[in-house]
């Protein structure tokens, strides 16, 4: 396909395009138009579990009793909740 052909193959195809559905591919391009170009990595789970753990381990509270020696804390919810 030529360019002059997809260009005519475009402009038709907007010819049939209604209002309503211009506006929406019209705001679709903008938003791609304005994406980084460069591909950003996603953490893994595993390492957004550790990030979120170094942030509670951090975390600290101040209350009337102490915690039993034998309290696992934090670490006791997210083995029951995620090795189940």
């Amino acid at each position: 396909m030529t360019t002059l052909e997809l260009k005519t193959s475009i402009v038709a195809d907007l010819d049939q395009m209604s209002v309503e559905m211009l506006k929406s591919v019209s705001h679709y391009v903008k938003k791609l138009r304005q994406r980084p170009r460069s591909a950003s990595v996603r953490p893994d789970a595993q390492s957004r579990r550790d990030a979120a753990m170094q942030f509670v381990k951090t975390l600290s509270v101040q209350g009337g009793q102490p915690v039993p020696a034998d309290e696992r804390g934090i670490d006791a919810l997210i083995s029951e909740k995620y090795n189940k």
